[in-house]
């Protein structure tokens, strides 16, 4: 961005170029304009084109009659390639029709002949003026836009909330045919694609290249290029493409593609997606190492739910089902991502507290006693009092706490009744008991998913809120087998219990 803040040079002196086939005007012009300008000519518009090619003019005065190439063709020509540039038409002929058509084709203004000097210093002042102000305004145009950019990247660590929100700037600001962006798996030595899109939607994304290490920029190009669909380059002119590198690294590659009657990407535009570049590869390599340290941290908590559930082999595994119901059933209820992800740690750590239990107590065959229970009703303060201390999962101690409390109030530990329960732990809660109720424990079989759902239902209003029971009854009878984790042990077929017993199971000792 610091590049768009840099005032242009005040000494710097605009570039004209006279196109006209009479030598007299030619000269004439030459030598009136060279006084403020740097000023070139040339005879006819094949020979303008050159010339444009070789060097930036900031205003084209060119007849409309000329040999080899006239001023209507040089004007399509230069549109077509050179838009950032201004133009005035030079005629004899200057009719309405005249006059509309080279407007029409971008023309700033028309002078008729005779030139006369004071209408030609007049035109040239005025256009450079205009062309001026106008870039000025592109200028903070694209300061706002950059602005806005920065910032809306900046609220998300999320990768696909990030691709998202980049590929709508570029688009919008762009406006090309295609886009198309990947990043650099550099743990892996895989390119991903995250995002393409074309004028007719998004494209399947799901794609992955392995790249050769050391991995050179040319062979990341064209793996970027084979991703998206694009085999090949093809124009360069309406072909703007960038590597996305940070720390002197690559991370990615960009690339925008526009058609054949769309303008090419001038040098102010490749220059500003270079910029947006810089951003968007700081911004994806931020959300990968974000999204790693997350990984990471999921993985540190499986593992100590895991290792808290190796006492008891009956329970290994327990935490990590829980959690796949308990985060199925939140996302069915539509609740916002960052909800969702509370109670994912949520469920890994609600019985985090049972590390203070002795084993007589959470080993026992049988069921528990009272004092025993008593005894057990002080897990989920434990597990409180064990992740209070991690600044992170502060957010999971109201849900860790509350996931044995009943909707009726005569739960535990504190008592909570209805609304006063957080709705992750009136979730949890549903989760916790009916993978208690499906799976073996030392002191009883597990029960067929349906009967543990019978009791659910019976439990509505007392144990569980009701609106949540029903909608996870529905999505268990819809969904149940493909939510069991991979190698979790077989349902035993046990008899159903009878009403009175059944209650005793779904509540439990807290042991589940």
């Amino acid at each position: 961005m610091a590049e768009l803040l840099e005032p242009a040079p005040r000494a710097a002196r605009a570039r004209i170029l006279v196109v006209e086939d009479d030598a007299n005007i030619r000269t004439f012009c030459q030598r009136l304009l060279r006084l403020h300008y740097e000023v070139d000519v040339a005879e006819h518009g094949a020979a303008a084109l050159r010339m444009l090619d070789a060097c930036a003019y900031d205003l084209v005065l060119t007849d409309m009659q000329m040999p080899v190439m006239g001023g209507i063709e040089l004007l399509q020509q230069i549109r077509q390639h050179h838009p950032e540039t201004d133009t005035v038409i030079l005629t004899a002929y200057a009719t309405v029709d005249t006059a509309r058509e080279a407007l029409k084709l971008g023309a700033l203004d028309y002078l008729s002949k005779p030139i006369e000097t004071e209408n030609l210093e007049r035109t040239v002042r005025t256009c450079l003026e205009l062309r001026r102000v106008r870039q000025e305004k592109e200028r903070l145009s694209d300061l706002v836009f950059m602005y806005q950019f920065s910032q809306l990247i900046a609220t998300s660590l999320d990768v696909e909330t990030q691709v998202e929100q980049i590929v709508e700037f570029l688009w919008q600001r762009f406006a090309p045919e295609s886009l198309a962006l990947t990043m650099l798996l550099s743990d892996e030595g895989e390119l991903r694609l995250l995002a393409a899109r074309t004028s007719e939607g998004w494209v399947e994304q799901a794609r992955l290249a392995t790249l050769p290490q050391p991995c050179e920029p040319d062979a990341l190009l064209q793996a970027h290029l084979a991703l998206s669909g694009s085999p090949e380059v093809g124009d360069e002119l309406r072909f703007a493409g960038v590597l996305l590198r940070t720390h002197d690294r690559p991370v990615g590659y960009l690339h925008l593609v526009r058609r054949a009657e769309q303008p090419p990407f001038d040098a102010g535009e490749r220059r500003l997606l270079g910029i947006f570049a810089g951003q968007v590869a700081a911004s994806l390599d931020n959300a990968r190492l974000y999204q790693a340290l997350k990984d990471q941290n999921r993985e540190t908590i499986e593992a100590l739910a895991e290792a808290i559930e190796a006492r008891d082999a009956h329970t290994y595994g327990h935490s990590r089902q829980v959690t796949r119901y308990a985060v199925r059933l939140a996302q069915e209820l539509g609740l916002p991502p960052e909800r969702v992800e509370l109670i994912d740690y949520a469920g890994l750590l609600h019985d985090v507290g049972k590390i203070g239990i002795r084993d007589y107590i959470l080993l026992k065959p049988d069921q528990l006693n009272d004092d025993e229970f008593e005894i057990m009703k002080n897990h989920p303060r434990i597990g409180v009092k064990i992740i209070e201390r991690v600044r992170g999962l502060q957010q999971t101690l109201p849900i860790i706490e509350g996931h044995h409390e009943r909707y009726d109030g005569r739960g535990y530990p504190n008592g909570l009744r209805g609304e006063e329960i957080p709705l992750e732990a009136r979730i949890l809660s549903i989760a916790d008991a009916f993978e208690a109720m499906t799976a073996d424990r030392a002191y009883r079989p597990a029960m067929p998913t349906e009967q543990a759902l019978e009791i659910l239902l019976r439990g509505r209003g007392t144990a569980w809120e009701p609106a949540l029971v029903d909608c996870f009854v529905a999505l268990i009878r819809r969904e149940g087998e493909a939510l069991r984790l991979p190698g979790r042990p077989p349902q035993l077929r046990v008899p159903l219990l009878r009403p009175r017993e059944s209650v005793a199971v779904a509540l439990g000792d807290g042991r589940d």
